[in-house]
Order: structure tokens, then C-alpha cells, then sequence
């Protein structure tokens, strides 16, 4: 592995660490929630409807992953699912009010821990680093994943 590849993996793994990803108890942000039921959460709130297929793209999960995650959110109360009208085979993720409430307060509390790393970073460097990360998720979207063989 070159020196710039172990680097990489390093600073990701510190990254993801010290922001809070690791714990399936909770978001980044503090709610008391897993951060896939989070992720999901605020993308049907940013756009409503969405099937169950859409919403594994959107996430980079398996249907079978996500239709696991939308039965969680189903039983919690947070959404619901409506055979779309086109489609009778499909079904369209709705929010509950519950989980309007819920996904509302995660996309404020999310912007704020954001806004407050950002405050931390200079203003001078804010750009260099939204590029970065950019680029960094082009290349991720270019890199197939790697499949465990059984």
C-alpha cells in the first residue's frame, strides 16, 4: 500500500472516529437515533415520496438493507410506506408527523454541528477542504466496492 493511501485511510478513520460515526446509538449530533434511520430520515424529508429503490441509491445500500431500515422506521412510528399509483409493485416512503418532527430536528441539529466544525476551520482554508471532499466522493462514486467472497 503507497505511503498516500495509508495516509488517506488514516485520516478518514480519525475523521469518522472523532466525529461520531461509530456510535449506533446515537447521530454525530446527538439524537438518539441510528445514523442510517438519520440519513434516511432526512432525505424522504428533502424529497418526499421517494420509493424504496430511490432511497437505496440515494443511501449506496442494498434494496434488502434499506427495505430492512424503512420497516424499522415503519415500526417506530417515523414513516410509512404507499404503493405508488404508477407502480403497483413499488412502494413511495412517506414521513409520519412523528417523523416530519424528528427528521426536521436532525436536519437543524446537523447544520449546526456542521456550522460549528466549519467556525473552526479557517476561512481560508474552508474552500480547499469543500473541494476536497468533492473530488474525494467523485472518486468514491468511480471506485467499485469491494465484495467479501463467501
Amino acid at each position: 500500500m503507497s505511503e498516500d493511501a495509508e495516509n488517506l485511510r488514516q485520516l478518514i478513520h480519525t475523521f469518522i472516529r472523532r466525529f461520531g460515526l461509530l456510535d449506533q446509538a446515537q447521530t454525530p449530533c446527538g439524537m438518539p437515533l441510528p445514523v442510517s434511520h438519520a440519513h434516511a430520515l432526512m432525505e424522504v424529508l428533502h424529497a418526499p415520496g421517494l420509493t424504496q429503490n430511490e432511497l437505496a441509491a440515494r443511501l449506496g445500500l442494498s434494496k434488502s438493507n434499506v427495505s430492512r431500515l424503512v420497516a424499522s422506521l415503519v415500526a417506530a412510528g417515523s414513516a410509512q410506506r404507499q404503493r405508488d399509483g404508477k407502480d403497483g409493485r413499488a412502494y413511495r416512503i412517506v414521513l409520519t408527523p412523528k417523523g416530519r418532527r424528528t427528521a426536521e430536528e436532525l436536519d437543524q441539529r446537523s447544520l449546526t454541528r456542521f456550522g460549528d466544525l466549519l467556525a473552526r476551520v479557517p476561512m481560508s482554508r474552508r474552500g480547499s477542504i469543500t473541494r476536497a471532499l468533492a473530488l474525494l466522493a467523485e472518486a468514491v462514486e468511480r471506485v467499485p466496492r469491494e465484495r467479501s467472497n463467501p
